[in-house]
């Protein structure tokens, strides 16, 4: 488990700090991560329908899985990036959002879907921009431990998605103070992403991988 989170963490990261620079090599580690996520959930109660399990079944689903999302994340850039964006977007409305105006109830739910939409929108039609808020966004949840490795396990375990939600503006303990770790990382992403694309410091070797260029319109 330790690797695991040390894994995550060092892909949060990178994410945080160089994913929209990094154009679709990020959104193909973005996908493999969502793939990999996904098929470390729901393989347990796949492979066991069909009768064939254990840790060779699981590796192997979580390959596919990653391979599966990179490439779909690859193959469509734009739509890749509007689907984080809406996830993102509805993370946003709900915790951010909705407590604005409202305690609770299902006009939360409402709130959430439709900044999720909005989320989508922008991902689809500004896609570098889009880039760094997700990256950032979804980096500073891995960098975190907002999504950690037992938050993964316990998704699996339970069948259900529930262990993987969690409240952006949550604070956690550092030093015995507690700082909005989350929200920090995320606002540095943002902040860091903006200025290494005015700078320019970074897109000069990011240039060298083939494809950086291509990232979508602003």
């Amino acid at each position: 488990m330790v690797l695991a989170d040390l894994a995550l963490v060092t892909a949060g990261l990178v994410l945080v700090f160089l994913g929209a620079a990094l154009s679709i090599y990020a959104v193909a580690l973005v996908g493999f991560l969502l793939g990999a996520g996904g098929a470390y959930v729901v393989a347990p109660s796949v492979l066991g329908a069909v009768g064939s399990g254990g840790l060779v079944g699981l590796a192997v689903a979580i390959v596919v899985g990653g391979l599966l999302g990179a490439a779909l994340a690859y193959v469509a850039l734009s739509v890749a990036t509007a689907v984080p964006s809406f996830v993102v977007g509805a993370y946003l409305g709900l915790y951010v959002v909705t407590p604005l105006f409202t305690d609770g109830g299902l006009l939360k739910y409402l709130v959430a879907i439709l900044c999720g939409i909005a989320g989508a929108a922008l991902g689809f039609t500004l896609t570098k921009f889009a880039l760094m808020v997700v990256t950032s966004f979804i980096g500073a949840a891995l960098a975190s431990g907002s999504l950690s490795a037992a938050a993964f396990r316990a998704a699996r375990d339970g069948t259900t998605l529930e262990p993987l939600l969690f409240d952006p503006l949550a604070t956690t303990a550092v030093g015995g103070v507690a700082v909005p770790l989350f929200a920090g990382l995320f606002g540095l992403g943002i902040l860091s992403q903006l200025g290494l694309f005015r700078l320019g410091w970074v897109l000069k070797p990011a240039r060298l991988l083939p494809g950086v260029g291509r990232s979508g319109g602003d």
